[in-house]
């Protein structure tokens, strides 16, 4: 708390007027990040033609945040500190998510009741293969080949593109 009082220009007891322990912060930075982030998936399923690239986009959304601000990813999903910071987080993620693909399942004539578990499925996917980039100690590929590899393992599997 110190340092995150230091960081915003102001005291600790400042801070903990606003937030009373560590939880409660990491909660607030949660929403912010999942505001943000609503947001940006809303907008890649609405801007985006095909199917695969409404996929592609809103998978998109998670690595730029994971790669752009992997100190914010990291603090807002530390299990550690708030188990159920992670939880809502992931849930809130897989509804706007869902959002999305119950769009793509109703336009295959699909039942769009599946789309929180294919949702569920995908953010599970795209967390698991996003944090083994993030804490790889080897070279990373840049995050638009992450983005692309994640899509492409999403939507084809271990089949080459176009199967």
């Amino acid at each position: 708390m110190d340092e995150m009082a230091a960081a915003m220009g102001t005291s600790k007891s400042i801070v903990y007027r606003y937030f009373t322990d560590k939880p409660g912060l990491q909660a607030a930075v949660g929403v912010a990040v999942l505001d943000e982030m609503a947001h940006a998936l809303i907008e890649a399923a609405q801007e985006e033609a095909t199917p695969h690239d409404q996929v592609e986009a809103m998978v998109g959304v998670y690595v730029h945040m994971l790669t752009t601000s992997p100190n914010v990813y990291r603090y807002v999903t530390d299990v550690a500190n708030q188990p159920s910071t992670l939880t809502t987080f992931l849930t809130r993620v897989a509804e706007y998510v869902a959002a999305a693909l119950q769009h793509i399942l109703n336009q295959r004539g699909q039942d769009p009741s599946l789309a929180m578990m294919w949702a569920v499925g995908m953010v599970g996917f795209v967390r698991g293969a996003g944090e083994e980039w993030l804490n790889s100690p080897h070279p990373r590929v840049e995050p638009e080949e992450l983005q692309r590899n994640i899509t492409a393992w999403l939507w084809h599997g271990a089949a080459p593109e176009g199967e």
